[in-house]
């Protein structure tokens, strides 16, 4: 990625975000193609014009012209002049696709060389078409120019000197921070202004305040109607919690200031010309939020985890000097410690509809492709997460998505046949439980062949029949994740149930996160992913066997005990221990890593893990105490390897391995 100056960052994020909910107007547009009972419409009309005028400032001609063309479809669209169909949003949405296109070149190289003429000219050809047909299509300049409603105007629109009139109108007039960029920043505060308020006018117009010729100085007027319940004050407020403005005196308009804004781009009127009843000015505030890259938290992050080794350190340097005092110290500074930690992890956490705002336009498309017709939902997508994690899940969250349009969802003649509602659905849901997230996609499709997939899994070798025959219905599920498995005959272009879920699952548990699968026949699929709301920094208890030290999660842990205090039976030649009238099978660490020097010792050490994690007990040469750290997941040949979930560096240095006991 190329250095990007402040305000193109901040330009190029912005345009992301505009171009998401564009998509997703859009998209309860043409659910819902009235545009008088549809409030998308002036959604998506508003978002495209932001847009054009965005990518006209900073210059970027191209895109601007096809945000242009977009801005005048909907316009037709918006009048009544031109009909919603299937083939006039798919236009839209090519041309929208060609802007985050144009975005995403911006964000790397400065520039962009994408071509959208063709685009352009065949949606130019749509509203020709309209045209053609005797409809009244709209020229978009034109369109343009009657939504700047002259300030002189106002006199007709509201009687300014009743007693009790029900609109009032005021003028903000507007002194900009110096980022180096006001004109961008100019139409930033302009585009929240028309959010929130019916934008009458600027002073300089709009027009000339988008042009590259003009010499802007950083201050400019912005009218605004308003219902007689909004007082100046509110106004106030309400720009001097907009990040680029540095200062705001706010005035209501009076007749008498009306009549002398009769010339086009009229100078500002002398305070002592208006008789308003709110005159407020505020000229400096409090910055109650900043934007940092993403590289910077990055780096405070690793420092704070430098902090954790280095307390590790400290206290085995202490530990039995009798230094009473400098092992105070060290309790006040792991307090200090653990509230920064807490701090850094909290400014990393994001919401999950940062990575899943796209995602009903996928299914849209994927819909369109396959003539499935399939009603997507999302919930609960305001949950927050580690930012590391949330970009992990992206993939993985796509991939299910996919499946389930392309291998979950029957075609509209199926259900039919099957007495189920022609419209499929499905369902992302996010919920949170303390310290851990779950991301459910659920299906009302076909559900999983419980039989193909034991046929399959004999046909490829996963498993012998004997073996097969004794899984239960959960465990035939999980057969899906295994390298290269699927049931599908046909390939297609979009996915197959099973191809990649190793690769979702690898993804899943290499964030520690886990998969849980249920289905009914003829009734769906609802595949959980459960995850960390953070990233690993957790205690562990150490443990050796043999000479080699290994850290169990204590999350995990259900009990300790001594190998001597448990009572070991065989079932079917394997060692098991039975805690609660259930059967725990018995695990060596020795054995199961490879460890040629641990052997068997009656002095050993047996920990029972939480059921929920895996019932199993695990037995090692000793436990050796617990401690705070920081776990590195394995990146490369290692991630993903069984039992191993990553590893951590100790005060000496040290690296030790942490167990996964769910893969061991």
């Amino acid at each position: 990625m190329v250095g990007m100056s402040d305000a193109t960052s901040t330009f190029v994020q912005e345009s992301q975000e505009d171009i998401q909910k564009l998509n997703n107007a859009l998209l309860d547009l043409e659910d819902d193609p009235d545009p008088e009972s549809s409030d998308a419409i002036e959604t998506v009309f508003r978002v495209a014009h932001n847009l054009k005028g965005n990518f006209g400032v900073m210059g970027y001609t191209t895109a601007s012209n096809m945000a242009h063309a977009i801005e005048d479809l909907l316009d037709c669209i918006r009048g009544g002049e031109l009909a919603v169909t299937p083939e006039r949003m798919d236009l839209i949405f090519s041309g929208v696709d060609l802007l985050a296109q144009m975005v995403d070149e911006i964000s790397e190289d400065g520039d962009t060389e994408t071509d959208p003429e063709a685009t352009i000219a065949a949606i130019r050809a749509s509203i020709d078409e309209g045209d053609s047909d005797g409809e009244s299509g709209t020229d978009g300049d034109a369109a343009e120019a009657d939504r700047d409603v002259p300030i002189t105007a106002l006199a007709d629109a509201v009687d300014l000197e009743d007693e009790d009139p029900e609109t009032e109108v005021y003028r903000a007039s507007l002194e900009l921070e110096d980022t180096g960029s006001a004109q961008v920043d100019a139409m930033f505060v302009i585009d929240s202004t028309s959010d929130e308020y019916d934008l009458l006018q600027t002073v300089p117009e709009n027009e000339r305040l988008e042009s590259n010729d003009f010499d802007f100085d950083g201050s400019f007027d912005a009218y605004v109607a308003t219902d007689a319940a909004v007082s100046g004050d509110d106004i106030t407020a309400f720009y001097e919690e907009n990040r680029y403005v540095d200062g705001v005196t706010v005035e209501r308009v009076t007749a008498d200031i009306v009549a002398e804004q009769t010339d086009d781009g009229a100078e500002e009127e002398d305070d002592s010309n208006g008789t308003g009843t709110s005159n407020v000015t505020h000229n400096s505030k409090e910055v109650e939020s900043i934007r940092v890259d993403v590289e910077q938290v990055d780096q405070l992050y690793n420092q704070v985890e430098e902090m954790v080794t280095s307390r590790i350190k400290l206290r085995k340097i202490i530990e039995g000097s009798g230094l009473v005092e400098a092992e105070d110290e060290l309790e006040e500074h792991g307090k200090i410690t653990a509230s920064l930690q807490d701090t850094v992890l909290e400014i990393r956490l994001v919401p999950l509809k940062k990575i899943v705002g796209n995602f009903p336009r996928v299914v849209r498309d994927l819909a369109r492709e396959q003539d499935k017709e399939i009603d997507f939902q999302m919930e609960g997508v305001d949950i927050e997460m580690d930012r590391s994690i949330l970009n992990e899940l992206s993939d993985p969250l796509m991939h299910l998505i996919r499946n389930a349009v392309d291998h979950g969802i029957e075609s509209p003649d199926e259900r039919e046949a099957a007495g189920k509602p022609r419209e499929g659905t499905i369902k992302l849901i996010g919920e949170r439980d303390r310290d851990r997230v779950s991301v459910t996609v659920k299906d009302d499709g076909g559900g999983l062949d419980v039989e193909k997939i034991r046929n399959k899994a004999i046909e490829q070798g996963v498993m012998e029949e004997d073996e097969v025959a004794l899984l239960d219905d959960s465990e035939v599920y999980d057969l899906i994740f295994h390298p290269g498995f699927s049931t599908t005959d046909e390939v297609t272009e979009v996915s197959g149930r099973g191809v990649g879920m190793d690769v979702v699952n690898q993804v899943v548990r290499g964030v520690d996160g886990s998969i849980n699968v249920e289905s009914e026949p003829g009734e769906g699929t609802s595949i959980t992913l459960v995850l960390p709301v953070s990233v690993a920094i957790v205690r562990v208890l150490f443990v050796t066997a043999g000479d080699e030290t290994y850290g169990v999660p204590i999350k995990n842990i259900d009990e300790i005990s001594e190998f001597e205090d448990v009572s070991i039976e065989s079932v079917e030649g394997r060692p098991t221990i039975t805690h609660d009238n259930k059967v725990y099978p018995l695990l060596s660490l020795g054995d199961r890593l490879d460890i040629p020097d641990a052997e068997p010792d009656e002095d050993d050490m047996v920990v029972r893990i939480k059921e929920d994690v895996r019932q199993v007990y695990l037995r090692c040469s000793d436990v050796i105490g617990q401690e705070e750290v920081v776990i590195k997941p394995f990146e490369g040949v290692l991630s993903g390897a069984p039992g191993i979930s990553g590893a951590s560096v100790l005060g000496e240095g040290e690296v030790v391995m942490i167990l996964d006991v769910d893969t061991l």
